[in-house]
């Protein structure tokens, strides 16, 4: 990362989002512009076959064209990308509001992850109830099996800071991504803090992650996210082996 004046960096993964790109970028402006902070937005565009990357120019936003493949490519090449001391992830689909991040940002000062969080107390997740029930398990069973006191952990919504962000090597090519940048800043001591908010569905097009998909790479990536959660190499080991709500935890 290059260290100039810049504050925030908004950062948008897209593809063939031409439509919710046009609605998306001057509500973010406007926000931004409220904030006074120095700030830059940039598009991560995987390849779309529509005019978003041409519509997202026009608005102003800097464009990276993804090589590497899949969600955690795009955030990945976007972290080194950045030029921000914080950097903040959010859907281009509207599903996350874009007035939140006044919220995200005020909060960045109580933690190096600050996540919006449609699970815990006061969050509101407007979606399929299959999908619901779904991302709800999920994120239940991750959150227990790798002893992660987070409620949302497949939240995109986040803002980081920078310097923690970079200290982390990042290797998911997927959604799972999500999972393994909380593990490795547990591992590494950072704070991690979950803000209530609204989660709406898409204004247009349809979601390019499948929730069944999603799951199975998830499941996948359990196993070496549970191995560095459980290592030495985690900065709460100590407390775990006394505080851990599994027993077989606390007795090795």
């Amino acid at each position: 990362m290059v260290e100039n004046d810049i504050d925030l960096t908004i950062l948008v993964p897209v593809l063939d989002e031409c439509d919710n790109v046009a609605t998306l970028l001057p509500r973010l402006r406007r926000v931004l512009e409220g904030l006074q902070c120095r700030h830059e937005i940039l598009v991560v565009d995987g390849g779309s076959r529509d005019r978003t990357v041409e519509v997202a120019r026009e608005l102003g936003a800097q464009v990276l064209r993804q090589r590497a493949p899949g969600y955690g490519g795009a955030l990945r090449e976007g972290f080194t990308a950045a030029s921000g001391r914080y950097v903040l992830t959010l859907d281009a689909d509207l599903a996350h509001d874009p007035d939140f991040v006044v919220k995200l940002w005020q909060a960045r000062n109580a933690a190096d992850v600050v996540i919006a969080s449609r699970y815990v107390r006061g969050g509101v997740a407007y979606m399929p109830l299959r999908r619901k029930v779904l991302s709800r398990t999920l994120n239940r069973f991750f959150a227990l099996g790798l002893s992660l006191p987070v409620r949302d952990l497949s939240s995109g919504f986040r803002l980081y800071r920078a310097a923690a962000l970079h200290e982390l090597y990042l290797t998911r090519r997927n959604f799972d991504v999500l999972e393994e940048i909380l593990v490795k800043a547990y591992a590494a001591g950072y704070r991690v803090l979950e803000m209530p908010f609204t989660y709406y569905p898409r204004d247009h097009g349809s979601s390019h992650a499948r929730v069944f998909r999603f799951g199975v790479s998830l499941l996948r990536a359990f196993a070496q996210l549970w191995v560095l959660r459980n290592s030495i190499a985690s900065a709460d080991y100590d407390e775990r082996a006394f505080y851990s709500r599994i027993p077989f935890q606390r007795w090795w």
